[in-house]
């Protein structure tokens, strides 16, 4: 096979499904211990699958089929994920319903399932992926638009700093270049201006300058799994001028592989290369792996886009994927749910998965910390505020007190448990004599399992399976401080 007949294969599913499989298998690597030590079957599915298509990207039904299996997968640890885990878990429903819809429009007209299916998938999910994306930004800077972030005595910034200068030794001495004040104010520039770029098309590969670099820099200091996810998704956003780049090193590659191995085809050359680098995990730390792959991609991300601004300007809007576009039909309400779950913080609802990630933001019991959102109760279940004075339950106990995410190494923080998280907690602990004082609404009430005259009937009764899965609450520090939390 020679370097012409490849070349066409190599298409913007291509490149995205083996970006997508990648930041799949650094979810899994990192949070291991929830499939691989539990011996989950939907886990050992989904990394196998995740492996095939990192190896063969661009078949459509092997990623097809990933991602079927990551949605089974993530669902099945619903609400126990991070926030931008419940993110993919959109993205891929709606990559998924793109898939359906496809297949039925080719049928329908009798069109061959060839190539030109992968290109008009993408086509399809694209825009509203990446419109997601912006708007991920968008709902992060928001979300630290609060008086809590802004106090740099309890701010997740300073805290996240402090972090990097105690573990992460090599990175220190670059963070002690500037103050904490310096890069509290640099970040919260850069990260209002993020998703302005990101959304207007002719500003949209500027973003990469400041977005790409911050992602490996920020997977160094180790969050590498959100990294990985945002970087899979600037490798969507600029699919079109990443295509160019990556043909001619394709085809130079393709040269030199009809000169030493031509008996080995394109693809399982690839596949040889992308599975050694793999391996390798095996031997060296899985986050070098990340580190070397993400190098790679961020230096091509990088050079294709200097490319197109040497060519055709800075504000020239080529080489993006299209954003704002009617293409994706129904598919953009997904969309909306996402919007939806960033803004389920002010509207009353569910405080954990929503993208307010250290933020150090409050909602919860009538509190707003925000400095321009403004509260506005739909739903009541994030202000049902649960004290609890004793139990005769370590499990229960063990809901009296919360550790901050940064600083205070080895403090508990008196809490507040959402009334909504107690129910779930009792629910899951078997004691036929469970005892919990806690003081509801103002009103100190007992719980005594088996008794038929409760204050709180419902205390005993699990929420349904929909609502467990759907809502998830933080506890809430007493007081006026809000420290930092995930």
């Amino acid at each position: 096979m020679n370097s012409e007949r490849s070349l066409p294969k190599l298409n913007s599913l291509t490149i995205f499904s083996h970006a997508w499989a990648a930041q799949s298998l650094v979810q899994l690597v990192f949070f291991h211990s929830v499939w691989f030590e539990e011996r989950m079957i939907l886990g050992y599915i989904f990394a196998a699958l995740a492996i095939l298509v990192f190896m063969f990207p661009g078949r459509v039904w092997l990623f097809g089929a990933m991602i079927v299996a990551s949605i089974a997968y993530f669902v099945s640890q619903w609400p126990y994920v991070v926030n931008h885990i419940l993110t993919d878990t959109f993205l891929s429903v709606t990559m998924l319903a793109a898939l359906i819809w496809m297949v039925v429009y080719f049928k329908r007209r009798h069109v061959p399932f060839d190539q030109d299916l992968a290109n008009a998938w993408f086509d399809k999910f694209a825009p509203v992926c990446g419109a997601a994306f912006a708007f991920i930004y968008f709902s992060i800077i928001v979300s630290k638009l609060n008086t809590g972030f802004f106090n740099l005595d309890i701010s997740c910034l300073k805290g996240m700093i402090e972090e990097v200068h105690d573990r992460r030794l090599i990175l220190s001495p670059l963070l002690s270049i500037a103050s904490v004040e310096f890069y509290f104010w640099f970040f919260m520039v850069a990260e209002t201006l993020l998703p302005l770029m990101l959304a207007i098309r002719r500003t949209r590969l500027l973003a990469f300058y400041f977005g790409v670099p911050f992602h490996v820099l920020l997977g160094l200091m180790g969050h590498w799994p959100f990294s990985a996810f945002m970087i899979s998704l600037y490798i969507l956003v600029a699919a079109p001028a990443l295509l160019k780049v990556l043909r001619e090193v394709a085809g130079w590659a393709d040269g030199l592989r009809n000169k030493l191995v031509p008996w080995v085809s394109p693809s399982l050359g690839f596949a040889c290369v992308s599975g050694f680098l793999l391996a390798c995990a095996l031997v060296i730390k899985p986050s070098w792996v990340w580190l070397i792959w993400t190098l790679g991609v961020a230096t091509a991300l990088l050079y294709a886009t200097i490319r197109e601004h040497i060519r055709h300007g800075l504000f020239a809007g080529t080489g993006v994927t299209p954003m704002w576009t009617s293409k994706p039909g129904f598919l953009w309400v997904f969309f909306v749910l996402v919007v939806i779950n960033s803004l389920s913080p002010y509207i009353g609802l569910k405080t954990t998965t929503s993208v307010a990630m250290y933020s150090n933001m409050r909602t919860e019991g009538g509190t707003n910390n925000h400095l321009f959102m403004p509260r506005v109760p739909l739903f009541h279940i994030q202000d049902d505020l649960v004290e609890i004075v004793a139990s005769n339950n370590e499990q229960i106990e063990e809901l009296k007190t919360h550790p901050a995410r940064y600083g205070y190494v080895g403090q508990e923080f008196d809490v507040y448990v959402n009334y909504f998280e107690l129910r779930r907690s009792v629910a899951n602990v078997e004691d036929p004599d469970l005892e919990i004082t806690y003081i509801r609404n103002g009103e100190q009430r007992t719980f005594k399992r088996g008794e038929s005259n409760e204050a709180d009937p419902d205390l005993d009764v699990a929420p349904s399976i929909f609502l467990q899965k759907a809502l998830y609450f933080r506890p809430v520090f007493k007081g006026d401080l809000s420290y930092c939390l995930h």
